[in-house]
């Protein structure tokens, strides 16, 4: 093996190397993202939460 196949051989390596951590960095962002935004904003196409705005939900009985 020549020094100049070693070169390529390392350069590839490296490459490899640097594109798994970008694939790794995105999947731990996407899933903090989701995280971050779970329980936070209603998603679209998500039914009403029930009450009136008051932050109190209906119960049957209590004369509301």
């Amino acid at each position: 093996m020549s020094y100049v196949d070693a070169g390529y051989a390392v350069a590839l390596v490296v490459l490899a190397a640097y594109a798994l951590s970008l694939i790794a960095r995105r999947r731990r962002l996407t899933r903090a993202a989701a995280m971050s935004s779970q329980g936070t904003a209603p998603t679209v196409g998500a039914p009403p939460s029930p009450g009136d705005g008051t932050g109190r939900t209906a119960v049957p009985g209590d004369g509301q």
